[in-house]
């Protein structure tokens, strides 16, 4: 599958995919891109997304061997870090746990997973909700008018190309994705980081991931909302750039308090 990347910085420096939401395409990563200069930045439009909406439909795993076949095939080592927001984290953990070895490390921010029993049925609610005006109002106006907006031609384009039954297509192949079974082998060190003004379930899915992977950390960004990388282009871009480097993480990111006999068992899933 060929998808349309935006392909920026140095061709030799270390190379980044960039995966975006489930809202807008990979025009979002503009600001936090555009504080990365010493990497070669990747950023594509998601399968039925921007430029890359005729090789839709969006599906979870379709996703993840489009974005498999980028880095093979526009990176010249065959490995590439990933950042990933949203359903954009989705799509590479999804890829950890297909093909770790492309990756050399991660940043998934805001990730979510289905633990509930019945997620064929929590598939179908959310594709009948994402039908309506309601559903649309709420994700849209409530995430995206105050900040982007402004940009009016990439704005309007996303909007008008996921609406309906395309955009319920989307919200099932995200509220159905649940942790890929192979996702224990994926040796990749993966830094899951959340809000602490997000939902509680969103970090506690954050923290089941980590520990679902033998180098998983999850850390919480203080005082951030979901959508934090685009209110906070600079504290994410420096918090992207210490941990694909190697380097201790920004203050602002901490680890999440430890309740009962967490620790314990996380001590245990590592042995």
């Amino acid at each position: 599958m060929d998808l349309f990347v935006r392909d920026s910085g140095p061709v030799d420096a270390p190379a980044v995919v960039f995966l975006h939401g489930g809202i807008m395409s990979g025009w979002t990563w503009e600001p936090v891109v555009a504080r990365m200069g010493r990497y070669r930045c990747l950023v594509p439009d998601l399968p039925q997304y921007g430029k890359s909406f005729q090789q839709g439909p969006f599906e979870m795993s379709r996703a993840a061997g489009a974005v498999a076949d980028l880095i093979r095939t526009r990176v010249e080592t065959g490995r590439a870090h990933l950042v990933g927001f949203s359903l954009g984290a989705q799509v590479g953990v999804q890829l950890l746990a297909s093909e770790p070895h492309l990756v050399d490390r991660a940043v998934l921010s805001s990730t979510s997973i289905n633990t509930l029993p019945a997620v064929q049925l929590t598939r179908r609610l959310a594709g009948m909700f994402a039908r309506t005006a309601a559903f649309r109002w709420l994700l849209i106006n409530r995430y995206w008018n105050a900040g982007h907006a402004v940009q009016d031609a990439d704005y309007s384009e996303d909007v008008r190309l996921n609406s309906g039954a395309q955009f319920a297509q989307i919200a099932q192949e995200s509220a159905g994705f649940t942790v890929p079974r192979t996702l224990d082998n994926a040796d990749v060190p993966t830094l899951f980081v959340t809000g602490t003004n997000e939902l509680r379930a969103i970090r506690h899915w954050a923290a089941l991931l980590a520990q679902s992977m033998p180098h998983g950390v999850d850390r919480l960004a203080v005082g951030m909302s979901h959508d934090w990388p685009w209110h906070n282009p600079e504290l994410f871009a420096r918090t992207a750039d210490a941990w694909l480097s190697g380097n201790p993480l920004p203050a602002e990111l901490v680890a999440r308090p430890v309740r009962g006999g967490e620790g314990r068992r996380r001590d245990r899933s590592h042995r």
